[in-house]
């Protein structure tokens, strides 16, 4: 009977040590911007959010953060208007690059990078 109490002490231990780490930190960034620019994103709350944005110069970032959990689609989509201009996108999980986007002296095209957070 002691056996019995110590080897499920043990297998409860072990599954008390387990973890479930679905929570990823999820970070859309986008950069290289002139003047400014359209953002379309997917928020913490899965709803598609629009802003304007302005920048000062092509050193200015643009930053959200929030968290999701596996299976989570991510989205972001940025368009510039100055000609002269470029923008690139990054979605990063966990403070790597998942997917990224960029162009150059295009006003016309859409920057899109989008997924599910992996499993």
């Amino acid at each position: 009977m002691k056996k019995i109490i110590i080897l499920i002490t043990i297998i409860l231990s072990f599954i008390a040590c387990e973890k479930d780490n679905n929570e990823k930190e999820v970070t859309y960034l986008i950069t290289d911007s002139d003047s400014g620019f359209d953002v379309t994103y997917k928020n913490k709350d899965k709803e598609t959010v629009f802003e304007k944005v302005l920048v000062a110069s092509s050193e200015d970032k643009w930053k959200y953060f929030f968290k999701a959990v596996k299976g989570d689609i991510v989205y972001v989509s940025a368009n510039y208007t100055d000609i002269n201009s470029a923008i690139k996108v990054k979605i990063l999980i966990d403070g790597k690059v998942y997917k990224e986007a960029a162009t150059k002296y295009d006003t016309t095209s859409f920057v899109t990078v989008s997924g599910t957070i992996p499993y």
